[in-house]
């Protein structure tokens, strides 16, 4: 039997230059392409977040079609130990230390007030007071304020709070008198048919109409559902809220506590206490921003 074994051809350096290159010049395109993609949806995708935004803001608080939303945005940064908040309004930006002391104030330029892309605005705050380049520096949160014929109708706090999955995000309405007028699930992955129902009329509405006292001691249970309170809860978003709360306001002082969703403890307990913290949260910070705006 013949040993000898046949020798490979080198390989040609021209035809592996040649392929190289025609590889590197279809991901050039291809990047090039998703990057103007990008560029060109980007402005419609933030302009529609935005108008999704708004109208859940209007129907939250009963605002007509030309009513005013301002936003309020809030960021942490420290510098060296010491904590220092910030507040992003149309018009100001306030820094404060963590006690809520102010330590100074600037005017909000016209173009970033009216910036629809929050890292605009985000950036502008860093570097107007002189934040950390660094983990030290961070947005963490957001309200609004709804303006009618120039007089405040009320507020809307962003919160989140982990639930079943993973973070619910939601809308949370308060008066000036920082009780709530309702609650919108913005956000969730819980569980279709169960922890999912948090977004149904029957629960989210059982915090409306609450002062703040009612919902600092507002607990969980699992008793089931009256069927008279659930009727009531499911006719919030067809009427007037202020005439449903008069018209239910035994209904609301004899149901003191949150109806947990069937088999779903875990994600009614969540945004029980997640509209819980946001309440007791936003109550603090308006003390300290509410001059500026």
């Amino acid at each position: 039997m013949s040993t000898t074994m046949e020798k490979q051809a080198p390989p040609d350096l021209r035809e592996m230059a040649s392929i190289a290159i025609g590889l590197t010049l279809v991901c050039l395109v291809a990047a090039i392409v998703l990057g103007g993609v990008y560029y060109l949806t980007e402005p419609a995708k933030v302009r529609n977040i935005r108008a999704r935004e708004q109208t859940t803001i209007q129907e939250l608080l009963g605002l007509s079609a030309d009513a005013r939303i301002e936003e309020v945005r809030r960021y942490l940064s420290w510098k060296g130990s010491d904590l220092e908040v910030l507040y992003l309004t149309p018009a100001r930006l306030v820094r404060v230390d963590e006690s809520g002391q102010a330590l100074d104030t600037y005017t909000v330029p016209e173009e970033i007030a009216k910036a629809q892309s929050p890292d605009t605005k985000d950036e502008w705050v860093q570097e107007t007071a002189h934040a950390p380049e660094s983990d030290d520096f961070h947005y963490v949160g957001r309200f609004f304020v709804g303006l009618q014929d120039g007089q405040t109708a009320g507020y809307v706090v962003e919160g989140v709070t982990p639930g079943y999955k993973t973070w619910i995000r939601f809308f949370l309405a308060i008066d000036a008198d920082f009780g709530v007028q309702g609650l919108e699930i913005v956000e969730h992955e819980e569980d279709p048919g169960l922890g999912a129902e948090i977004t149904q009329r029957y629960f989210k509405n059982q915090f409306a109409g609450r002062s703040y006292e009612q919902i600092e001691t507002i607990d969980v249970t699992k008793d089931p559902l009256p069927n008279k309170w659930r009727a009531a809860l499911e006719q919030l978003g067809d009427v007037d809220f202020a005439a449903w709360v008069h018209a239910q306001r035994p209904l609301i002082d004899s149901n003191p506590d949150i109806y947990a969703i069937t088999g779903s403890t875990i994600s009614s307990k969540a945004v029980t206490n997640g509209v819980k913290r946001a309440l007791h949260n936003f109550r603090t910070r308006m003390s300290i921003v509410e001059n500026y705006l």
